[in-house]
């Protein structure tokens, strides 16, 4: 599994968007769309303890990433069944986007770990995976031994890249930005806050999600290594002190190679939406004159 990457990944995603779709991208979609993949299967994927007893699946890798099971919502096809969802009841073609890219990537940045994701689902129920770290979540280690193996091992570097990435577009972090191009792709959302929240609230609450990661990975990393004692294991497919559970044999080329065909896709697939007439879409809401308003 990714940890802080994940949030990363909304600012990396959003800071790197072409310059001809800025402003038609919703930011909060993308958080919507990422954090759907997980929404309903993570917390049963560890599992919970009453009174000694553990519930959760006996295999909680062929549970989250597998089928049957709830693999396909780390596929391609999720990102297109929930922003057509999205599509049918809002008629928003930003959430619409959003929600789409925001699915796509999250599935797309899952390959990392020795499970890896069935990202040509339905078509192949196979799961692509470079196998960089070990997928660690087991029935007796739940959530902290996972964290523990992800943060010895490349899991750390994939968050630290995401993060770099992030900065590299450092810009879509400034209050500019977010007046210009993130209010702008969804004023409607943030008219609703605006009328209850300063906007230094507002561009807080855009920022909160990178300040949330940031501090997701120095605390779990420090748990692992200095309140606690795990060893570090960079090698790949690491650490090596607890068994990397697997569905198949990781494929380096082919994930990649999956992951390159899944991104024209998405390309393509955005660009078409946005030729659309403006008249499938409902009207905006709008900023000006530091008041919001109706288009």
């Amino acid at each position: 599994m990714s940890w802080a990457a994940h949030q990363f990944e909304y600012y990396a995603l959003q800071g790197h968007l072409p310059a001809r779709w800025l402003g038609k991208v919703s930011f909060l979609g993308i958080v919507v769309g990422d954090q759907s993949c997980d929404l309903v299967g993570k917390a049963w994927t560890y599992g919970f303890d009453v009174g000694g007893t553990h519930y959760g699946p006996l295999e909680p890798a062929a549970w989250h990433r597998g089928w049957p099971g709830l693999g396909p919502t780390h596929s391609l096809l999720w990102a297109f069944i929930v922003a057509g969802a999205v599509a049918l009841a809002t008629r928003d073609r930003a959430w619409t986007l959003g929600v789409g890219l925001g699915a796509a990537i999250h599935a797309m940045t899952d390959i990392g770990d020795t499970v890896g994701t069935m990202l040509a689902f339905p078509f192949s129920t196979a799961t692509y995976s470079i196998g960089a770290w070990a997928y660690a979540a087991t029935p007796e280690g739940g959530r902290h031994l996972d964290a523990a193996a992800y943060y010895s091992s490349w899991g750390l570097v994939m968050d630290t890249l995401w993060l770099v990435v992030a900065l590299t577009a450092w810009r879509c972090l400034t209050h500019a930005y977010w007046k210009a191009h993130i209010v702008t792709a969804d004023p409607r959302v943030w008219a609703r806050l605006g009328r209850r929240l300063p906007e230094r609230a507002l561009v807080t609450l855009y920022r909160s999600w990178f300040i949330y990661a940031t501090c997701r990975l120095v605390a779990w990393t420090a748990w692992a290594h200095v309140l606690e004692d795990f060893e570090w294991d960079l090698h790949w497919g690491g650490p090596a002190w607890i068994p990397a559970v697997a569905l198949s044999h990781p494929n380096p080329v082919a994930a990649v190679v999956a992951v390159a065909c899944c991104a024209v896709v998405v390309f393509v697939a955005v660009t078409l939406v946005l030729r659309l007439p403006d008249t499938a879409w409902r009207h905006r809401v709008g900023h000006a004159g530091g008041r919001w308003r109706v288009d």
